[in-house]
């Protein structure tokens, strides 16, 4: 069933903007974990976590205009953030096997993911995680790690489609193919997603 959000600060806001103006990121700072957006649902288009002892954020506090895809294919579905990393541009994707259970036809199929809890790991059985970029870790194994989806809303406003937020939480722990221990922790998202940033490729 879908879910619906519609909220009086969230009207204000929307009722003012355009279309684009929505995609703008809301970046607040955590206060107890500095350099990490605040873990929200209100689409603010955010993501961000400790990688060791360095933070990994939003790209767009940095100038870059892109910010997350999310694309639907026969095997599953791709979440790709691109952030950055100690003065490095770095993409993080999460690959969801969801699509061997149920099909991500377009991004209100989404609402499906609410509540919904998957094991990092590096199978094809669970959702698997990699780092691209420049300097970006090449993960060789992982031992634990968890993606939650703790919040799948559908925004209308004066009856009329906005959005889907996606957010929650992440974390794991891996080694790297040259041997070092990689601790990703904090992992927060909260995005707004339509046609702009969703793509099904499974036709």
């Amino acid at each position: 069933m879908k879910k619906h959000l519609i909220l009086a600060a969230a009207l204000l806001i929307m009722a003012a903007c355009s279309k684009s103006d929505l995609k703008e990121t809301q970046y607040i700072e955590d206060p107890d974990y500095p350099g990490l957006p605040i873990y929200s649902d209100m689409g603010y288009n955010t993501y961000g976590a400790y990688m060791n002892d360095q933070v990994y954020q939003t790209s767009t506090n940095y100038g870059s205009n892109r910010k997350f895809y999310l694309v639907a294919d026969r095997e599953g579905l791709s979440m790709t953030f691109y952030g950055w990393l100690d003065g490095h541009n770095l993409s993080m994707v999460f690959d969801l096997p969801i699509d061997t259970t149920f099909a991500m036809d377009d991004y209100h199929d989404l609402l499906k993911l609410d509540g919904m809890s998957f094991a990092i790991d590096t199978t094809g059985t669970t959702c698997r995680v990699k780092m691209e970029g420049t300097n970006a870790p090449e993960i060789a194994s992982i031992y634990s790690g968890k993606i939650t989806f703790d919040h799948v809303r559908q925004v209308v406003v004066d009856k009329e489609d906005k959005e889907i937020i996606v957010s929650g939480k992440f974390q794991f722990r891996a080694f790297t193919t040259d041997g070092a221990r990689l601790d990703v922790t904090g992992g927060r998202f909260d995005l707004g997603v339509d046609n702009t940033n969703f793509v099904n490729f499974r036709d």
